[in-house]
C-alpha cells in the first residue's frame, strides 16, 4: 500500500476538539501513521481508505475516515470526514496532490498539494474553513526514507501561517517505524513516533504517540487498499 494518502487536513497542533484542530492543521495529511507527507501517489486506478482515532491522553478524541484515489498518473485525490466525540463538531475536507515528475524508486521525488476543509459545529452552525498549500520532498537512502514538508495555511478570518515537517522511516519486513517533527508558525512543535504493520497485502494497522508542550498525543488506526 502506498505510504501517503495525501489529505492535507490532519494536524499538527492537536487539541481537545475539532474546533481547535481545524485552526491548527498542517498543510498535508500524510498516509497513516505519518503526519509529514511523502512525495508519492498510488498506482492509477488504485485507492485506499484510512480510519483512525486520535486525541490527547485521557480525553475522548475524534474519529477520522479518509479515502483517496489515483484517477490518472501522478495525481491523487482525497476526502476527509471527522467527528469530535466530545463537542460533537464535524470536519470535511478535499485535497489534490500531484507529482512534479515521474516517480523514482531511488533518489528524490517532489510533489505539491492543495486543499480545503470546512468545520461544522454542533446544531448545524458553521465554523469556518482552512485553505492549505504544501511543497513535499522525499529522498530514498539505503537506511530509509526522509520526507520534508514546507507550506502555508489560512483560516477564514486569519492571516497565512507557515507550516513545516520532517520525518525519517525505515522498513523491516512488514513493520515500518518512523520519527517525525512538525508544526505551524508561532506554534509549539510536535515530536512523534509510530509504526505501521502491513499484516497482509493492502491491509495495515498503525499507531503513534507524540508530545507537544507536555501533552501526550495518541492515535490508532487501520488502512485498506482497493
Amino acid at each position: 500500500m502506498h505510504n501517503a494518502s495525501s489529505l492535507f487536513f490532519r494536524r499538527p497542533l492537536r487539541s481537545t476538539s475539532l474546533a481547535a484542530l481545524c485552526l491548527s492543521m498542517t498543510a498535508a495529511h500524510a498516509g497513516r501513521p505519518l503526519t509529514v507527507d511523502d512525495a508519492g501517489v498510488g498506482e492509477v486506478g488504485q485507492g485506499h481508505v484510512e480510519v483512525w482515532w486520535e486525541g490527547l491522553r485521557g480525553q475522548r478524541g475524534a474519529f477520522y475516515a479518509a479515502p483517496a484515489f489515483t484517477p490518472t498518473d501522478g495525481l491523487e485525490l482525497g476526502v476527509l470526514l471527522a467527528r469530535d466525540l466530545g463537542e460533537r463538531h464535524t470536519l470535511q475536507g478535499l485535497q489534490a496532490k500531484w507529482l512534479w515528475s515521474p516517480a523514482q524508486t531511488d533518489g528524490c521525488n517532489a510533489a505539491s498539494s492543495a486543499g480545503i476543509t470546512h468545520r461544522r459545529q454542533a446544531l448545524g452552525h458553521g465554523g469556518g474553513g482552512v485553505v492549505a498549500l504544501n511543497l513535499i520532498g522525499t529522498c530514498a537512502a539505503p537506511w530509509g526514507l526522509v520526507n520534508a514538508n514546507l507550506g502555508a495555511q489560512r483560516e477564514s478570518t486569519q492571516a497565512w501561517r507557515a507550516t513545516w515537517g520532517a520525518s525519517v522511516e525505515h522498513t523491516w519486513g512488514a513493520i515500518t517505524p518512523h520519527l517525525e517533527a512538525f508544526g505551524t508558525q508561532h506554534g509549539a512543535p510536535v515530536f512523534q513516533t509510530g509504526a505501521r504493520w502491513e499484516w497482509a497485502p493492502g491491509r495495515q494497522l498503525d499507531a503513534t504517540v507524540g508530545r507537544q508542550q507536555g501533552r501526550t498525543l495518541l492515535s490508532v488506526g487501520f488502512a485498506l487498499g482497493f
